[in-house]
């Protein structure tokens, strides 16, 4: 009998060379290596001693600066169990000699990790040797274990690897402009439109100018990182995206011109560079390292969940200012790494611009976007409108009551045909998708967002399944209640029509469906300490603080209260770095009992508002990406000690916006942007005297970023 159904998701179905058996396996032999032998096991252990003086001395030859080397080539070794398994483990080359009992630390990979580009530079045994020798100095230090970049490959199946292998000879061969540049090392997805693959950048340091699309964000911004050039000689890797030669041209060109209109916007993946060779388009892109939504939604923190929305909603408040929807907002399009707190919005193939649509037959009954209204607003109805659309309703509402028999559509419909675009993922579709709404907004993103925070919330993934739209409307409709839906469907000029029993009249509300779905959402969830920002230097001092308040209370004190902890650090000060994270040591997992349950309690009920707006059937009253990087869910309260910073400090305008705005224009005859900027002449004959001249600029240079003027403009001596 089967209990659990054939997917990768299900720990019973994971092969042998799946990257999460070998953190299983590791696990193992630390476990082993701490423990003393069974009572039942012989004296001398399952080993040979002569085999393992022999592989001690090898060991001390090759960490010769071990502190446990001098004693591995003197003494006899301790006899211990063996793991028999450690020698099909013998390739793994992160493989290190244990310590004694009272010095070893757990060394733990996550699933599907991957490593650090300053830690793949110049790793040697020797560094591995210092590793062991900080651990005596610092007890708050843990190794990290992390898979080498360049060899992700070799965890895959042979028959995985030689099919990746195949695939990328295939792409070399049929772009061969990408030899010279890059060395592709591994696939990192497929889809219905594209594939995408790892490269080493063979020359990021010498060859490339890569100003324009890192972009000038500042420090205090979550998406500083984008801006941070690598350290120099590091190695540095980047997605290279091959499109199907099935799809069209206008698509292809619909996503590069979009991409190139959201350079440095926040959190989105920036395009670097496109080639094409005959009937093969490429895309590069900087690689964003990430982890399968799968591995971490039931266990990310309340913490975690807030980076992971503030990264999603700061990209699509930055690309819909540029009237931009990406009509395909999932996990699997949002790169997020939770060890970080780093997220990157990625895949703009279904992406589209917001554009006025032609009068037709069915115009919906609010109004697109504009500048005050991002998702539109209701329009105002005549008195014969109106009584139009009460008609409408209580049609509806006869039918209704109509037997079975009498439910369907006509065998020959001759009503006009509504056209709208359908683009998206199922069980991601907003109602005025399903609809067929004329007037889409950013607001089918938000929609999108609102069903994320959904999983994060009720802990199942996924949650609709429908097969098309009408059960996708129903399966919604089955939350909400017959009446908000019929309401909804009135917006876009349509009707809503079903007797099915399940579907209420007036429903239930997303809180309601969460504690239903999750009756333990109140209980917080045991922090991972590998994730952000338990793995912080700043959550770890605190954690630590905490730690030692409880296990040694003062002999006068009563026992410490949720309410009586010190506040822990706040975010703004904790900034994620996606080229630098510490795992927190396992001795700090008493810190699951100081996380305060009045305050998780709190961020639930916060996190239930958000929800309420994020998912509101009615895309005109949906939150905007802008409120809700403002809801206290998200910014914090002001009163508060981790309340963030206005969101409009950090937001990039579009080109010939902002503060210089008046300084840049776009040439009449090729369209591209020019800066006007003021320089002192340095021909030594006129005293220097100031002048102006027009720049033309690289799509992604002249923004200017929230109050502060563009990289060309930040000249004090300019009068604005």
């Amino acid at each position: 009998m089967e209990l659990l159904s054939h997917h990768s998701s299900n720990p019973l179905e994971v092969g042998s060379s799946d990257a999460r058996n070998n953190v299983y396996n590791r696990k193992y032999r630390a476990s082993l290596a701490q423990n003393d032998a069974f009572s039942s096991d012989p004296i001398e252990g399952f080993a040979v001693p002569d085999d393992v003086q022999t592989y001690q001395d090898h060991i001390s030859r090759l960490y010769p600066q071990h502190p446990a080397a001098p004693l591995m080539r003197k003494t006899t070794p301790t006899k211990r169990a063996r793991d028999l398994d450690d020698d099909d483990m013998s390739e793994d080359e992160l493989a290190t000699p244990m310590k004694q009992d009272h010095q070893i630390k757990q060394r733990i990979q996550p699933a599907e990790d991957h490593d650090d580009e300053s830690h793949e530079e110049g790793h040697s045994d020797k560094d591995e040797a210092n590793e062991y020798a900080d651990d005596d100095d610092d007890n708050m230090s843990v190794d990290t274990v992390e898979t080498d970049e360049e060899t992700t490959i070799n965890d895959r199946t042979p028959e995985e690897r030689r099919e990746i292998e195949e695939e990328i000879n295939d792409l070399m061969e049929s772009v061969p402009q990408l030899q010279e540049d890059y060395r592709v090392v591994d696939r990192l997805g497929t889809g219905t439109f594209s594939s995408v693959y790892k490269a080493l950048d063979l020359h990021y340091h010498t060859k490339w100018d890569n100003t324009p699309w890192l972009g000038h964000h500042p420090p205090s911004s979550s998406a500083h990182y984008q801006s941070v050039p690598k350290l120099p000689g590091s190695k540095v890797f980047v997605a290279i995206k091959r499109i199907y030669v099935t799809s069209s041209p206008e698509r292809i060109r619909n996503e590069l011109s979009i991409m190139m209109d959201c350079l440095c916007c926040r959190h989105v993946s920036q395009l670097i560079t496109a080639t094409r060779y005959f009937d093969q388009v490429v895309l590069i892109m900087p690689y964003q390292r990430n982890e399968d939504f799968r591995e971490y939604y039931r266990s990310l923190s309340m913490p975690g969940i807030k980076s992971y929305l503030r990264c999603l909603m700061a990209a699509l408040r930055d690309i819909h200012d540029r009237k931009i929807i990406h009509r395909d907002v999932k996990p699997a399009n949002f790169l997020f790494d939770p060890r970080t707190g780093i997220g990157t919005l990625c895949d703009f193939g279904l992406a589209s611009r917001m554009v006025p649509s032609k009068p037709a037959h069915g115009l919906c009954l609010h109004t697109g976007w504009t500048k005050q209204h991002p998702h539109g607003l209701n329009r105002s109805l005549s008195d014969e409108d109106k009584e139009n659309v009460r008609k409408m309703q209580r049609e509806a509402r006869t039918k209704f009551t109509a037997p079975p028999e009498k439910v369907g559509y006509p065998d020959k419909d001759t009503r006009p045909v509504s056209k709208a675009n359908r683009a998206g993922t199922r069980g991601f579709r907003a109602p005025e998708v399903l609809l067929k709404c004329s007037e889409q907004t950013g607001a089918i993103d938000v929609w999108a967002v609102g069903m994320i925070l959904l999983f994060f919330l009720t802990g199942k993934f996924p949650l609709f399944q429908s097969n098309d739209d009408i059960e996708a409307l129903m399966e919604i409709a089955s939350i909400i209640g017959r009446k908000q839906m019929e309401k909804t469907a009135t917006l876009h000029s349509r009707v809503f029509i079903s007797n099915v029993p399940a579907v209420a009249g007036d429903g239930i509300s997303w809180r309601d469906f969460v504690i239903r779905q999750n009756p333990d959402i109140y209980e917080p969830r045991e922090p991972d300490l590998q994730c952000y920002p338990f793995n912080t230097a700043a959550y770890r001092a605190w954690l630590q603080q905490e730690t030692e308040k409880t296990q040694v209370p003062p002999e006068s004190s009563s026992p410490i209260s949720p309410t009586d902890m010190t506040t822990p650090p706040s975010l703004t000060t904790i900034k994620p770095n996606p080229d630098q994270y510490s795992e927190s040591p396992a001795t700090l997992a008493s810190a699951y009992p100081l996380i305060s349950p009045i305050q998780h309690a709190l961020d639930v009920d916060s996190a239930f508002d958000l929800l309420e707006q994020l998912l509101h059937p009615e895309s005109t009253k949906r939150i905007t990406p802008k409120r809700a990087l403002a809801h206290p869910f998200l910014a914090g309260r002001p009163d508060e000690d981790d309340a963030l910073p206005d969101d409009d400090e950090f937001v990039p305008h579009e080109p010939g916006k902002g503060v210089c705005g008046n300084w840049h224009h776009r040439d009449d005859v090729t369209e591209e942007m020019r800066v006007r900027v003021k320089v002192r002449c340095e021909c030594g004959e006129c005293d220097g005297v100031v002048k102006e001249e027009f720049r033309t600029v690289m799509p992604g240079e002249g923004i200017a970023i929230g109050r502060e003027p563009c990289e060309f403009h930040q000249d004090a001596d300019l009068d604005f």
